[in-house]
């Protein structure tokens, strides 16, 4: 797997440490919501290279779902990641820049299920590659 792959199962795992934080110092919230961004974002470039599409550089995940789109690259929560792409985008923007985040413990831990549907997929999809070759 990619280095791209690799680090977005890290942040992915960062975002669940923070999530446990949060009862004692919301701020981990904003930690949380930053990883699970990142993990995404991480995840959905991972799969486009993996599939030979350029992108630009962007931390939009609007953009890369309709890039993911264009080579017809379907999971089952894709309607819900679409839903929450901008809101997702903003943790990014929010964290990085000090404004903070307004969202919940259920709502990244939603977003948590999409970036595990979105993986099981990618993985389901590189198995079968392999099988074939």
């Amino acid at each position: 797997m990619s280095t791209m792959y690799s680090r977005s199962v890290a942040m992915l795992e960062q975002s669940k440490n923070a999530l446990k934080m949060v009862p004692g110092d919301d701020a981990y919230l904003d930690v949380a919501c930053f990883e699970t961004q990142r993990a995404l974002e991480f995840l959905m470039k991972a799969i486009l290279l993996e599939n030979g599409i350029a992108y630009d550089k962007s931390h939009d995940i609007r953009y890369l779902l309709s890039l993911l789109k264009e080579v017809d690259f379907t999971f089952d929560k894709q309607d819900a990641l679409e839903m929450l792409s901008d809101t997702i985008t903003d943790w990014e923007e929010g964290s990085r820049y000090g404004k903070g985040v307004r969202t919940t413990v259920q709502t990244v831990q939603r977003v948590h299920n999409i970036y595990k549907s979105l993986n099981e997929t990618f993985l389901e999809t590189q198995e079968e590659n392999n099988r074939k070759e």
